[in-house]
């Protein structure tokens, strides 16, 4: 699902909260309707509004005749447990009244549902992975952060975060995600572990299941890859598939991030130079490494 189509899903969300709340205040109304004295009292207060719009009549009549009638309702909506807030749909947005827009622009309503629908297709693990939720202490690690919060929002560089297991590499790259959705981008979190099982399962189906594939992974806003050299290497699908990845985005100047446990000797090793061309050249990609002992792991 890209990006407008889950805009589209999301003003669905949007609209079936107005219809709900519309049709709640109708159905108030109707049951209200089938009281005569209701009824009644809505059929004087109705002709007597419409003649003081039209100028038919004394007007001071006319007021004191709207305001018994309103008086009656009131009562009448007393009795029945209600108050005139019933009669009037209640939207959840008093913003835009639940039509996701306001003065044409995108209401915050709107923009939230986008949000939640971003990081749910976007496969983003823990929403509560955020910059500002970082329990981390280390200078080093920090400074990395917030170089990595200014890429996020800048949209201008890829990202390659090393560093041992544990030190915080995955958390880094879900608050990426995470900041990703909150801007309106689409995002897609995977880990290569489960990357290349797509490879493996597109080339085995077809060709088209491959060019789906790869486009599902080109057209994303920003596509993170956990766990880097985690995977099997499968001959004739793994390079290639993400070298293809990787050339596309590049062409195309899409953000891509990564994570690995390998350092850059052993990332030259196990994968062939255009793929570690792309991963390491610091002109577009942004190099950092994490520092520390495994957090995972509690200590006295």
């Amino acid at each position: 699902m890209n990006k407008q189509q889950m805009l589209t899903q999301a003003k669905r969300i949007v609209d079936e909260r107005r219809f709900a709340a519309e049709e709640k205040a109708q159905a108030t109304l109707d049951a209200l309707r089938s009281d005569p004295k209701w009824r009644e009292t809505e059929k004087q207060l109705r002709t007597a509004q419409v003649d003081l719009a039209m100028g038919v009549g004394d007007e001071n009549k006319l007021k004191k005749t709207i305001a018994d009638a309103e008086k009656r309702q009131r009562a009448l909506l007393k009795e029945a447990g209600m108050d005139g807030k019933s009669l009037v749909p209640q939207y959840s947005c008093k913003l835009c009244n639940d039509t996701g827009y306001v003065n044409g622009k995108m209401c915050r309503c709107l923009e939230k549902e986008l949000r939640k629908l971003l990081v749910s297709y976007g496969n983003v693990p823990n929403t509560a992975f955020t910059f500002e939720n970082n329990a981390e202490t280390d200078s080093h690690n920090l400074a990395v952060a917030k170089k990595l919060k200014q890429i996020c929002r800048d949209g201008n560089k890829n990202v390659l975060l090393l560093g041992k297991v544990g030190t915080g590499k995955t958390y880094l790259l879900t608050a990426c995600a995470n900041l990703a959705a909150q801007t309106d981008k689409d995002v897609l979190f995977v880990t290569a572990y489960s990357l290349n099982a797509r490879f493996l399962e597109a080339y085995l189906d077809s060709a088209e299941a491959v060019r789906s594939l790869l486009e599902s992974l080109t057209d994303v806003d920003l596509l993170l890859i956990d766990d880097l050299g985690t995977e099997k290497l499968f001959n004739n699908v793994t390079v290639n598939y993400l070298f293809a990845i990787l050339n596309e985005r590049s062409v195309n100047k899409k953000q891509t991030f990564f994570t690995s446990n390998l350092t850059l000797n052993e990332i030259s090793e196990r994968y062939d130079e255009r793929i570690v061309s792309r991963l390491v050249d610091q002109n577009s990609t942004f190099v950092a490494q994490l520092v520390g002992a495994d957090k995972r792991i509690s200590r006295p």
